[in-house]
C-alpha cells in the first residue's frame, strides 16, 4: 500500500534531488549492487538495492537493480501527466525486468502536491 504525505498550508512542493554512488571497494569492478534514477521530466526518483546473496549462484544482483531502475524510469515517463503512481510504475518495471536477481526498491513521486511512495521487497 503506498503511503501519502499531504503538505500543510497549501505551500507548493518542488522535488529537488541528486545522487552520488560509491560502491563497496570489493564491488567496484562490477559497479556494485545498487541503482537509482532521477527523472528530470517528472518529479519522481527511485532507488534499488540488489540482494548480494545472488553472487553465490554466479548472478550479479547489480545488473538486476540497474535494469529495474531503468525500467522504472521508462514507466514513470509513460505515466499520465501529474498522476505518477509508484505502485503501477514498480509493477510495470518488475514485469519488464528480465535479468536474474532481486532487489529492494523505493519509488517516490510528487503528484498534485502530495508525495506518494512505495517501498517493496523482492
Amino acid at each position: 500500500m503506498p503511503a501519502l504525505l499531504t503538505i500543510v498550508e497549501g505551500r507548493p512542493l518542488k522535488l529537488v534531488s541528486g545522487s552520488c554512488y560509491l560502491p563497496h571497494p570489493a564491488k567496484e569492478e562490477t559497479g556494485g549492487e545498487d541503482a537509482r534514477f532521477i527523472c528530470s521530466d517528472k518529479p519522481a526518483i527511485g532507488v534499488a538495492d540488489g540482494v548480494g546473496g545472488w553472487v553465490d549462484l554466479g548472478i550479479d544482483a547489480g545488473i538486476y537493480a540497474r535494469e529495474l531502475m531503468y525500467n522504472s524510469l521508462t514507466a514513470v515517463l509513460d505515466e499520465p501527466t501529474d498522476s505518477t503512481d509508484p505502485v503501477r510504475v514498480l509493477e510495470r518495471a518488475h514485469s519488464n525486468t528480465k535479468s536474474k536477481g532481486s532487489s529492494t526498491a523505493c519509488i517516490i513521486a510528487l503528484t498534485h502536491q502530495v508525495i506518494i511512495y512505495i517501498y517493496m521487497f523482492n
